[in-house]
């Protein structure tokens, strides 16, 4: 039924380079007839969204299936069926120029799976990624005038720290929701950065940091201290950041930033899209 339903239409997908994302495009293209599939793939460092599409997700052992049933048609059935645009849902606008906006958005259905997954992640970037992400995602659909049906993949941890059932439901009509106005959340996230990153800035820590560098590396020159003085001070500042993240979403019932950034992204997802209204 799904198949059928999907069958010669776009959809668009975010995240496809995970888990989950790249085994959900690898079905799409084996299951769904003659389906487009728009990728949105963060540029690296030194690949661009086209090479890491190429790398991480169709030499994907999950495509071995796929490869062997297309046998030499492979690579020209991928470039026939998939488009990649290079963005980031950390970035307001996905990063998205104005060409790549319209093919994202005439999607007839997006799959929005892009998160920060790690129970360990720094309080900004979370947000950032778990909560603004889906947002940005809702927001550009809705700016660009699309009727696309959005899907944001959630996770049974945005239940929190709760006993008994977890009913599969919208969280607000759930004994699990905690009603908290996301938005002040990112305003704070953002000034937990600014304020702990000027704290490593202080003329103490950094001195501190400078003689931890000089222990690590005795007599190295200057460039090798300054870069591990430097490399210090910023992972000091997300420690820091981990450590905020976590006692904040304790306060409210979860058990980390993962959990406490997803949750509040099915809220604003769901009140910038009207599914419901935000506290």
């Amino acid at each position: 039924m799904i198949a059928e339903a999907l069958a010669g239409k776009r959809v668009a997908v975010t995240g496809a380079t995970g888990f989950l994302g790249t085994a959900l495009v690898e079905r799409l293209l084996r299951s769904v007839p003659d389906c487009e599939v728009v990728l949105l793939i963060r540029p690296g460092r030194r690949a661009s969204a086209a090479e890491r599409t190429r790398r991480e997700i169709f030499r994907n052992d999950c495509f071995n299936r796929l490869r062997e049933e297309l046998g030499g048609d492979f690579d020209a059935e991928m470039e026939r069926r998939v488009r990649v645009v290079g963005g980031d849902v950390s970035v307001d606008g996905l990063g998205l120029n104005e060409e790549d906006r319209r093919l994202f958005a005439s999607a007839d259905v997006v799959v929005h799976s892009a998160a920060a997954v790690s129970f360990e992640s720094a309080l900004d970037s979370a947000v950032e990624v778990n909560l603004l992400g889906p947002v940005r995602v809702a927001e550009l659909l809705r700016e660009e005038g699309s009727d696309a049906h959005l899907i944001a993949v959630s996770t049974a941890y945005v239940a929190g720290l709760r006993r008994g059932d977890a009913p599969e439901m919208l969280l607000p009509d759930t004994p699990f929701a905690t009603a908290v106005e996301w938005r002040g959340e990112v305003d704070a996230a953002r000034r937990a950065r600014a304020d702990i990153d000027a704290e490593s800035r202080r003329p103490d820590e950094l001195q501190r940091f400078q003689k931890l560098a000089r222990r690590e590396l005795g007599a190295a020159g200057v460039p090798l201290l300054a870069q591990r003085t430097e490399r210090l001070r910023s992972d000091w500042v997300r420690d820091r950041l981990v450590e905020r993240g976590r006692a904040r979403a304790r306060s409210l019932g979860w058990a980390d930033a993962y959990a406490y950034t997803k949750s509040l992204g099915e809220r604003a997802a769901g009140s910038v899209a009207s599914v419901w209204p935000s506290p």
